[in-house]
């Protein structure tokens, strides 16, 4: 090829100066013998493994019908693109570290979701760089949503086409995310003269059903002109709980949900729900973990990114614009 095996060794891990010329003719040259690093042999060199981690609670399996299955599929782009594996790990909440972690087969690692323990995250942390996604903690990187933001934008709206007695349905608000949400919900009702009235709030169980669960424990206390459901999941089982009512939405109940995945277009009526943008929170936090990996000591980066609202035909606004 006439180059110096030092330039091919930079130009195949992405390091060091060299022109793009070069650069190009190397990979072409690379690509057409079909060739990939040796990750063994990589680690021996540079004292990492090449590997990233991504560790979920056991309750979100399988991980590709989850919600973080969008979230996932990105982190796997964004560290592929800079040769890094993926591999996966579960926890039943539990404060021990997961094999790969002890094992020290990872170089970095990605927790999802509020359910990984406090305690485990400060343990993780001690020793490997880590990021939180649709999480927060204090001291630690962390990618998650507005959801304060993103609940008041959603009853507002509900606000704004003159509802005046709004229900809040959820997962048990033990969930750092619901509890934001719960939160949005209120801060929207007071700066818009309204009345907090706790007969309008229903938490459901753990359980596939919990929103049918809580839709049926509000509906049992009256009868509020809308609801905002605190997850798409939570808005599909009150649909399902007002069918038995013979109640429909938006005439009836109007309800928005919070998500936008995959089944907010598809329930009858679509779903009205604040659009989180889970494409860019893995994007955002594999390429955070990767800037860990190589700098462990940078400032800490916590980000938030706005919802949107996605307007449907379940909150009766879709006949307004």
């Amino acid at each position: 090829m006439g180059v110096a095996p030092s330039t091919v060794s930079r130009a195949l891990n992405k390091k060091g100066r060299i022109g793009k010329a070069t650069r190009r003719k190397i990979l072409r040259a690379a690509q057409e013998m079909d060739y990939h690093p040796n990750v063994n042999a990589r680690g021996l060199a540079t004292n990492r493994t090449g590997n990233i981690g991504i560790i979920i609670d056991k309750r979100h399996r399988p991980l590709l019908s989850s919600f973080y299955d969008r979230i996932i599929l990105r982190v796997e782009e964004e560290t592929g693109n800079q040769g890094y594996h993926l591999i996966f790990a579960t926890t039943d909440g539990g404060p021990s570290p997961p094999r790969c972690v002890q094992e020290r087969y990872v170089d970095g690692l990605i927790l999802m979701g509020c359910d990984i323990s406090e305690e485990l995250i400060l343990c993780l942390q001690k020793g490997i760089p880590i990021v939180l996604v649709d999480n927060y903690l204090d001291g630690v990187n962390s990618i998650a949503t507005e959801n304060i933001g993103g609940g008041y934008k959603a009853v507002e709206h509900l606000i704004e086409l003159g509802h005046r007695e709004i229900g809040f349905i959820s997962e048990p608000l033990s969930d750092l995310n619901f509890r934001q949400r719960f939160e949005g919900y209120r801060l929207a009702l007071k700066e818009h003269g309204l009345k907090y009235d706790v007969d309008l709030v229903a938490e459901g169980s753990t359980r596939p059903d919990h929103g049918y669960v809580a839709m049926k424990r509000l509906l049992e206390r009256g009868r509020p002109s809308a609801v905002f459901a605190a997850n798409d999941a939570t808005a599909v089982g009150a649909l399902r709980a007002m069918t038995e009512k013979e109640l429909r939405a938006p005439d009836d109940i109007a309800v928005v949900g919070f998500d936008d995945g995959e089944i907010a277009s598809h329930t009858d009526p679509p779903l009205t729900t604040a659009r989180i943008f889970r494409e860019k929170m893995g994007a955002l936090a594999a390429n955070r973990l990767m800037e860990l990996i190589k700098n462990p000591d940078q400032p800490l980066v916590q980000i938030r990114l706005s919802t949107e609202l996605i307007i449907r035909g379940s909150c009766g606004g879709a006949r307004l614009r």
